[in-house]
């Protein structure tokens, strides 16, 4: 199913896809972070002619949205996967109908469903007619930015510069970085992982509001890693779930399952992923490094698979989340509205927050953290 602007939006007609702003602000704005939120931020203040600039604290772009693109004969998302609501998001993302973004996308409803019980391997394939959400064909969540989002504002990205106090005293805010280096600004929009809040890695001067700080510590960024393997013969379902049906549909702790990764890719490699957060993921993310995570993986996948993983085994590639030094974990766990409105609310009408946290309903998604960004930028534009 190709994606296009001018589709989906006739397809729509009904819904704002191209927002325009309301603009009362001529300031600059400095923008923490070049994850998903950071680079949405970055394309909707170019698209309304502020002067910005993006300090990211790592070596690249992108956040939780990453790529391994010479893996195997398709590319792979290393962080964020699912499009979790209709394709046409991508077009609002992009906020522009001038812009033909042929995106190929597939309906991701696995066809062969199995469970591991401890002894047992068994089949419930018809779960597949209650379940269904979609993927990218032959892209991944990080070429969508690199493709469309990236290339008006890579001029404005700075990297390796994590940020580590954010004086807001005076009338204009001063932002330092971990070499000292100072960057001035009217406004800012914070859009760093929870992890990096709550460890107090950036310091406010003044501090935070308590209520903020509060806010802060009730949501859970639990662990978080993806591992992928090829393998020269497959011999696994679309999905592998572990437990009951129950534990497969009920993620309110956390997510753990093996899926075939090149599920309607048209790939010849045979790939399969293993995608776990919260406490089934500590076991994974806690081992010493990644020759042990592989070693305990294929250990349980021979033991569900009688020994095949061992046997056909090739190669493999780890994100561990958990240990990504800017991001320390996967994705906010048990916000609630009330919670998220502190998260969001303004400090002086000068500093903003934005990133999946702060998205209300769609928490944990990539599309979540473009609407936060919305949100942020439209606040920060009125005045």
């Amino acid at each position: 199913m190709p994606f296009l602007s001018s589709t989906l939006t006739s397809c729509n007609q009904d819904v704002e896809f191209f927002r325009q702003f309301e603009v009362n602000f001529s300031g600059n704005v400095l923008i923490i972070g070049a994850g998903a939120a950071g680079l949405m931020a970055g394309h909707l203040l170019r698209q309304n002619n502020i002067s910005f600039q993006i300090l990211e604290a790592s070596d690249t772009y992108g956040g939780r949205v990453k790529e391994a693109s010479n893996f195997a004969d398709f590319p792979i998302d290393l962080g964020a996967e699912w499009i979790h609501t209709n394709p046409s998001v991508l077009a609002r993302m992009l906020n522009d109908p001038n812009v033909q973004a042929n995106i190929d996308i597939i309906n991701y409803n696995p066809e062969s469903i199995a469970l591991w019980d401890g002894s047992n391997l068994k089949k419930r394939n018809f779960f597949n007619n209650f379940y269904g959400e979609y993927k990218f064909k032959n892209t991944t969540w990080f070429s969508f930015f690199d493709d469309y989002i990236v290339p008006g504002i890579a001029n404005n990205i700075t990297l390796n510069s994590p940020v580590t106090n954010i004086d807001y005293t005076g009338s204009r805010i001063t932002v330092t970085n971990a070499a000292g280096n100072q960057f001035e600004a009217d406004r800012v929009i914070v859009t760093v992982p929870l992890t990096v809040l709550q460890r107090g890695s950036i310091t406010f001067t003044p501090a935070l509001p308590q209520t903020k700080t509060d806010a802060l510590q009730q949501i859970d960024m639990p662990d978080g890693i993806k591992v992928f393997m090829e393998f020269s013969e497959r011999f696994y379902p679309d999905l592998l779930g572990f437990g009951s049906l129950t534990n497969l549909i009920d993620d309110s702790s956390g997510e753990k399952l093996y899926y075939n990764a090149a599920f309607r890719k048209n790939a010849a490699s045979h790939v399969l992923g293993l995608f776990t957060v919260g406490e089934d993921a500590s076991f994974y993310t806690n081992q010493p490094d990644d020759n042990k995570t592989i070693e305990v993986v294929i250990n349980e996948l021979d033991q569900v698979f009688e020994g095949k993983a061992s046997r056909f085994y090739k190669k493999h590639v780890i994100q561990n989340w958990s240990k990504s030094p800017y991001v320390l974990g996967s994705y906010s766990f048990g916000s609630d509205e009330g919670t998220q409105a502190v998260l969001k609310e303004t400090i002086n009408n000068k500093i903003y927050f934005a990133g999946e946290a702060y998205a209300t309903p769609d928490s944990s998604t990539v599309h979540g953290a473009g609407e936060s960004a919305f949100v942020a930028v439209e606040a920060l534009l009125k005045g």
